[in-house]
């Protein structure tokens, strides 16, 4: 049985998920303006890489490797959210 789930905790969620998607993004633009080509450059998926800074539902593991990759250190990709 599927418990419900305050719609209100989601969409805080998916404010979250797109703050840190326009984090990653800003610093990913730094090294490669195009998405596709850091993708490439980097060994990492263009899907994902677009659904993170997209702030749509990634798994955390995908969102800490880009963060790194992008040179982003994970407390200060979540610094300041609560």
């Amino acid at each position: 049985m599927k418990k419900n789930v305050d719609p209100r905790l989601t969409e805080d969620v998916d404010q979250i998920l797109k703050e840190i998607g326009l984090r990653i993004k800003s610093q990913r633009k730094q090294i490669a303006n195009n998405y596709e080509d850091f993708a490439r450059t980097h060994c990492f998926n263009k899907v994902t890489l677009s659904r993170i800074e997209s702030g749509e539902n990634s798994s955390l593991k995908s969102i800490i490797i880009l963060a790194r990759k992008v040179g982003i250190q994970i407390e200060d990709l979540f610094k300041g959210i609560q």
